[in-house]
């Protein structure tokens, strides 16, 4: 079993946290495990509570695939520089590094972003918080979710596309798999059946 660590800080978005803990989590070589500053409870944007699986010093003494940043209210507080240690854990594993809405500008703070192409939710947000630490609005693209080797950037509407390029840089299922649960999400239940019969068809 493959752990892949989603970090979660108290005001988390939830919502960026269901469709690649629930895909990955079904699959028989990946679990899902979560890890704030500490293991005390802490609270999500939706109003769920959440006792984390891991703090971050226990974390950082375990072997993991990939590391997840879900968005939300505090990654720009004190508590959020604490997650730096195991974001170098991750970089010395070449595990795979993923960060979504907020998270991406403290991606940005760490300099992670500017050798590679990435995304967040508005460029100039991220230039203004960042500073001098990020130099990669060249890299810098407008859209959902994009890889970039081992990492994936997104912004916070992109909670389904983030969770399928996750899957993607993980090597989770074939591709085809991968984009069919994708489309039952993306485009939803009706239309992607549609659009398999269509392409049953062609075929």
């Amino acid at each position: 079993m493959k752990d892949v660590f989603i970090v979660i800080l108290d005001q988390y978005a939830d919502w960026e946290a269901a469709s690649i803990a629930s895909w990955l989590n079904q699959l028989e070589d990946f679990t899902i495990k979560t890890v704030s500053i500490n293991t005390k409870p802490i609270h999500s944007i939706g109003g769920f509570t959440t006792i984390p699986d891991y703090s971050i010093e226990d974390a950082c003494q375990k072997e993991f695939a990939a590391l997840i940043l879900i968005g939300g209210n505090s990654w720009r507080t004190d508590a959020a520089a604490k997650v730096s240690v195991l974001v170098k854990q991750a970089q010395k594993q070449k595990a795979v590094i993923s960060a979504i809405c907020d998270a991406t500008v403290y991606l940005g703070t760490l300099g992670l972003l500017n050798n590679a192409k990435h995304t967040s939710n508005q460029l100039q947000d991220l230039q203004t918080y960042a500073g001098s630490r990020y130099t990669g609005a060249n890299h810098y693209v407008e859209i959902q979710a994009i890889r970039d080797e081992l990492l994936v950037t997104a912004n916070g509407t992109a909670n389904v596309e983030f969770a399928r390029e996750i899957s993607l840089a993980l090597k989770s299922m074939p591709e085809a798999e991968i984009t069919r649960w994708y489309n039952f999400y993306k485009l939803g239940y009706y239309d992607t059946l549609k659009q398999e019969l269509r392409n049953g068809d062609e075929q």
